[in-house]
């Protein structure tokens, strides 16, 4: 989910002129840290392994994150504050019996990869689109160290742009199905996005977004977030991407940010 709509906004605003069977390798790094509304704080850096493959209407992508947290042990990135059941049916932090008494810890590894297919319908002028997407989460994170929720989740989005000469007005509606998890009770929940940004005589694009998403009963936690973002075409086949971000709920964290590049061929 995060920076989802920056990610969004550098695609629909260069799908229109992406070359047909167009492949894309990619990687960075992020970091974010907040208190997700506890007394302690979790720190999470995270390495993107992506791949992204455009032919006319079509866009897939895969996504795979290598983490690592510092923290009480109770967030699970994307999820937020994670609270797990134990054999008696009482609902008890993923780091212990109390998240602000449990000592801060490390742990990395691969998070929980996921997969995506976005068909989209263009204008004939190219200047507006609709798009819908179908997302797999698979379960590759070790959930019992907070790096995945345990699940295979299912999730579908509604994506619509519409460009005014170098400027481009985006949007989102998506709900997401959680399966079952052996460590939370994960509802199912929607989200929403909206954002902006303009594209320079250099085909830099600077852009802003509001990402949200409903809180589940007892999981995931709600989401607020805004970000800015900047994207930069180093030359015909790298492309770069620098964002920040500041949360506003307690799913989210407190700030963050993250580089991204990607090498197109």
């Amino acid at each position: 989910m995060r920076t989802l709509l920056a990610v969004t906004a550098l695609s629909l605003a260069q799908a229109a002129l992406a070359a047909e069977g167009e492949v894309s390798l990619g990687s960075g790094v992020s970091y974010t840290t907040g208190d997700y509304g506890g007394s302690a704080s979790t720190h999470i850096l995270t390495i993107p392994f992506t791949a992204r493959y455009e032919r006319e209407a079509w866009t897939l992508r895969a996504t795979l994150p290598y983490l690592r947290i510092t923290g009480p042990g109770n967030v699970i990135p994307g999820a937020g504050p994670v609270a797990r059941v134990s054999a008696l049916g009482n609902t008890v932090p993923l780091g212990g019996s109390s998240a602000s008494q449990t000592p801060s810890t490390t742990a990395s590894g691969l998070g929980d990869a996921s997969v995506a297919a976005t068909y989209t319908f263009y204008s004939a002028d190219k200047t507006a689109g609709v798009g819908l997407t179908g997302r797999l989460k698979f379960a590759t994170g070790d959930e019992t160290k907070s790096l995945g929720t345990g699940s295979t989740d299912e999730g579908l989005q509604l994506e619509a742009f519409r460009r005014f000469e170098r400027n481009t007005l985006f949007g989102l509606v998506g709900y997401t199905f959680f399966g079952h998890s052996p460590i939370a009770q994960f509802h199912n929940v929607a989200n929403f996005g909206l954002g902006a940004s303009h594209r320079t005589d250099t085909d830099d694009v600077f852009g802003i977004t509001f990402d949200a998403r409903q809180a589940g009963s007892p999981a995931p936690a709600a989401l607020r977030e805004l970000s800015g973002f900047w994207t930069h075409p180093i030359d015909r086949s790298w492309r770069m991407q620098v964002y920040a971000l500041k949360g506003f709920a307690t799913g989210s964290p407190d700030w963050g940010a993250g580089l991204n590049a990607a090498y197109a061929f």
